[in-house]
């Protein structure tokens, strides 16, 4: 297992396990532009959890310098309860 930093490339992934779970609710705040937004906000936290070069999990967020919020987070349905 993989936690890493969000790139564009991972998009259609992420928007996969979203539109799963039930979370890809509108394109405006779920959707590919979107996402670059997070990716380019410093205060913006934004990973990908991977497994054998598959995008599996996502959560974002965001971090003042002393506490963070997570906004989001998703696992795809096949890697749920999984240790």
């Amino acid at each position: 297992m993989l936690i890493r930093d969000f790139e564009v490339t991972d998009i259609d992934e992420i928007v996969e396990i979203l539109k799963l779970n039930g979370q890809y609710g509108s394109p405006v705040v779920d959707g590919p532009e979107a996402m670059k937004r997070v990716k380019a906000c410093s205060a913006a936290v934004f990973l990908v959890c991977e497994i054998d070069l598959k995008v599996v999990g996502v959560v974002r967020g965001n971090y003042d310098g002393s506490r963070a919020i997570i906004h989001q987070l998703s696992v795809h349905p096949a890697y749920q309860r999984e240790a």
